[in-house]
């Protein structure tokens, strides 16, 4: 019989030390504590309020603006994964209800050219961003020329996410169908170009206070209750659409495996009825959902959907139209504060932790100019309770304001600081920049909003009557 071998006390010691050790060095190297810091006295604010300076708008004064339009479907077929919820892990979908597509318009007044590009997505995934301003050069175009948007359906395709929370919310990467989205939409860019003829502008806003509500606080004093939509008519008679809404596009569960473009897509078809051509894409969502009555069915979108149609049809007939010649874009990159993806009131994970987790890809915020119809692009789930106040800038500076979200970059959900503390979704696992980021956001809006009347004499005059 062999002896037993005893394990020294030293032994015994360190191997009782060793895991609460390597634990407390983990935790050293992965947590860190919030930073509470005001954004206005931090190096990154200073950086992007120089960067706004140096890359002003370019706008320039032309003949009458052309408009031209095009959609082409960017559907995968099915199996494909869906992309809008973590819990699904990117789980295929089986069937397509109604296929996704890019929706674009071409703006030119022979000064220069710009392109609004609507896609039936869950964003502007950072990838095809990326793909595409490689594609866009090919064709002779500037990234900035290309104002990215995303419908923010969740049950449109996913595969666009490289890293690993990516696959939990979009499924598995495929570059191919990367590929194959870019190359789509530089498609409809060369249609719509092609399509361009001389057009009149008009803006237009409706009330929709019964087909939205504040789903982070239910305060319904700091709601964004309008649906804002653009006018394009070509001298043939031609007319299309752009609306925006701030409403998340989530009547469907998550638990449905069918590709649906949510009540955005109901709500283009039902315009289509009414006018050649339509698109959509989502306004300042952020602790915004729909209100529907029918549970979460396909009759809650096509209700949804119908809803939002009349609204806009009733307040058409009151839109002026003129042409204009005033057309100009921006695109300018933002510095960006260490993230904070919080674990607790107080600390948060390591920023190489959480760029390991989610990627570390750039952000910037953009425009476009349609004579006094100024579009501002947000890279994220931008929330409707700061639309008041910039509206109310914009007004002053003589200017229509559209805040659309999903530009192409993606700082998760910017929320008003003053709901840090929540204990809300919104707040807490969507919360990727700390206390400040929906703050920071909005003022760079501010003086974004300001940029062009730095400049009276290069931007006055925009508007001929029709």
């Amino acid at each position: 019989m062999k002896p037993v071998k005893k394990v020294s006390t030293r032994r015994k010691v360190f191997r009782y030390l060793l895991v609460p050790v390597l634990v407390l060095l983990f935790l050293a190297c992965a947590i860190r504590k919030n930073d509470y810091t005001p954004y206005q006295q931090t190096a990154y604010y200073k950086q992007t309020i120089a960067a706004l300076d140096q890359h002003r708008p370019t706008i320039t004064e032309g003949d009458t603006l052309k408009v031209g339009w095009a959609k082409r479907s960017i559907t995968p077929p099915a199996p494909f994964p869906l992309a809008g919820y973590g819990k699904r892990l990117g789980k295929e979908y089986t069937e397509v209800h109604d296929s996704a597509y890019v929706r674009t318009f071409a703006f030119d007044n022979g000064r220069q050219q710009a392109y609004f590009i609507a896609l039936d997505m869950l964003i502007t995934p950072m990838t095809l961003t990326a793909e595409l301003n490689k594609a866009a050069q090919q064709i002779g175009l500037k990234p900035e020329q290309l104002y990215l948007s995303a419908t923010h359906t969740h049950t449109s395709f996913g595969g666009w996410g490289e890293k690993l929370m990516g696959w939990v919310m979009a499924g598995s990467y495929s570059e191919e169908q990367l590929h194959k989205t870019t190359a789509t939409i530089i498609e409809s860019i060369k249609q719509a170009r092609a399509n361009a003829g001389k057009a009149r502008v008009g803006y237009g806003e409706a009330f929709a206070g019964n087909l939205v509500e504040n789903r982070l606080t239910g305060n319904e004093s700091v709601l964004d209750t309008t649906i804002r939509f653009v006018k394009f008519e070509q001298a043939d008679g031609d007319v299309a659409l752009l609306t925006t809404f701030a409403a998340h596009a989530t009547v469907l569960p998550s638990k449905q495996p069918v590709l649906s473009r949510d009540y955005p897509g109901a709500l283009v078809d039902k315009l289509e009825e009414q006018v050649d051509f339509a698109a959509f894409a989502a306004g300042a969502v952020a602790s915004h959902r729909p209100v529907y009555h029918h549970g979460d069915t396909f009759q809650s979108v096509d209700s949804l959907g119908t809803q939002l149609a009349r609204t806009i049809a009733t307040a058409l007939p009151d839109v002026q139209m003129h042409y204009v010649t005033k057309l100009g874009y921006s695109r300018t990159p933002i510095s960006l504060p260490q993230p904070e993806f919080r674990i607790s009131d107080n600390y948060h994970l390591a920023p190489w932790l959480f760029y390991s987790l989610f990627g570390n890809y750039p952000s910037f915020v953009n425009s476009l100019q349609i004579g006094n119809l100024l579009l501002v692009g947000a890279p994220a789930d931008y929330s409707g309770e700061y639309m008041k106040e910039l509206e109310q800038l914009a007004g002053q500076q003589d200017q229509q304001l559209i805040v659309t979200g999903f530009n192409g970059g993606y700082m998760g959900y910017l929320t008003p600081s003053r709901h840090y503390m929540l204990d809300a979704y919104e707040v807490r696992d969507m919360n990727f920049y700390g206390k400040w980021g929906g703050d920071y956001l909005t003022d760079l809006f501010r003086n974004l909003i300001k940029l062009p009347h730095s400049f009276p004499a290069l931007y006055a005059g925009c508007l001929r009557s029709a």
